[in-house]
């Protein structure tokens, strides 16, 4: 089988990892210099649906997988149907889901899910009137895509009033929700309609610094799987299956992963968010941990029928994002690259943000490398992942040093 993976980052080094490992020939577009071990990068532009096109018919491509929302946002998952291309992801509308965080509450509240009580806020004047009500909303999220970057937790109504005004200016909306505590968790489910196969649990490490200090960023790291109460199954009976229900009620059936970001509360499983693809570096934990490939999932739910399995972790896993100086803000790029051979030794090595250079590779974006040690448990994963952090160095390097040590008690 031929499949040809849309993107170029950590997460797309990582799906095509995982397509590699179950036997497909695999191409990416326009993938990267840090892919060429596991898919042959394609020139091309993946937002544009032409070059696409052609790209799958030259190739002869069976399958194709888009990576990062905003191409599924544009489209592309529907016009390459209408072409009658298979494809792993939802439609412009099943993107919705993610590309607007006030009308995910509309469909949460549908559907009976709990999550955050919310105002939508359209200028400041309302952003006041909500704080007067409910001071407890501090928790601001940019109604837009964002790169995983539009959620800002404020200490209190004064810093939620600063972070409203920047959002506001960004974006035009912000939604202020009531802050809730727990532990979080990703889920994700691989869907075709109504039927939906769970993935092993995972959780990000969204905060720039050790200790969850500092700006949110695009995550620096995360562990699988996760132990959590409620048990997975049943959280996705209350944040899966009604979701997918009332969109196939409505006609517009979801195909391809649905991502809930839930945090556990003392009133049970609520949803902070959904998005409509792989995590970042949710799947660059989640995959290695599999005991078997991807492909079959991906391959069933692009032609609408599910394997008639479970899918299963086989070792826990654990990623340490390693980020160039100055991420997120303004990242410097163009540094030397050394230890990488080494790190290999230790843990899977995926690729965000690197370009080959002569002699090796050299940082070119924010998340530069995300390091996945694996184990029989969290600490022995988690143990391998740092060893590889240590083989690695390039100028002004950033890591948090606590990536899954609670998990690891």
């Amino acid at each position: 089988m031929r499949v040809l993976v849309l993107g170029r980052g950590g997460r797309e080094h990582a799906l095509a990892w995982s397509l590699h490992r179950g036997g497909a020939e695999v191409f990416a577009l326009p993938g990267s210099d840090g892919m060429q071990d596991v898919a042959e990068p394609v020139a091309g532009d993946a937002a544009d649906p032409g070059q696409v096109i052609e790209a799958v018919r030259r190739l002869g491509i069976d399958l194709v997988v888009p990576g990062p929302e905003e191409l599924l946002v544009l489209g592309v998952a529907e016009t390459l149907r209408a072409e009658n291309i298979a494809v792993f992801g939802p439609d412009r509308r099943g993107a919705q889901i993610e590309a607007s965080k006030a009308y995910a509450k509309t469909l949460l509240r549908a559907a009976g899910i709990e999550t955050a009580a919310a105002s939508l806020c359209r200028d400041f004047g309302e952003v006041e009137q909500t704080l007067a009500m409910h001071p407890e909303r501090t928790v601001l999220k940019a109604d837009g895509l964002a790169a995983g970057k539009g959620v800002i937790v404020a200490e209190d109504a004064a810093g939620a009033r600063r972070a409203a005004r920047r959002l506001l200016q960004q974006h035009g909306t912000v939604l202020l929700e009531e802050r809730l505590r727990g532990p979080e968790v990703s889920l994700i489910a691989l869907c075709a309609g109504r039927d939906y196969a769970l993935l092993p649990t995972a959780r990000d490490h969204k905060r720039l610094l050790t200790g969850d200090a500092g700006p949110n960023t695009g995550g620096m790291g995360a562990i699988c799987p996760v132990p959590i109460t409620p048990d997975a199954e049943v959280c996705a009976e209350r944040t899966i299956a009604p979701l997918l229900h009332l969109l196939a009620e409505r006609g517009t059936p979801f195909q391809g992963a649905l991502y809930a970001g839930l945090i556990l509360t003392e009133r049970g499983p609520m949803v902070l968010e959904y998005n409509v693809r792989f995590g970042d570096p949710e799947a660059q934990v989640i995959l290695p941990a599999l005991e078997e490939s991807i492909l079959p999932w991906l391959e069933g739910a692009a032609h609408g029928a599910l394997p008639n399995r479970q899918l299963v972790a086989s070792s826990a896993a654990v990623g340490v994002v390693m980020a160039a100086e100055g991420y997120p803000e303004a990242p410097n790029t163009g540094a030397a690259i050394d230890g990488l051979a080494n790190a290999a030794k230790h843990a899977l090595v995926f690729h965000s943000g690197t370009k080959r250079r002569e002699n090796g590779f050299e940082t070119a974006g924010g998340r530069v490398l995300c390091l996945v040690g694996r184990g029989d448990d969290i600490l022995s994963a988690r143990t391998a992942a740092y060893d590889a952090v240590a083989c690695v160095q390039f100028p002004g390097a950033l890591w948090r040093d606590d990536i899954g040590i609670d998990a690891a008690r």
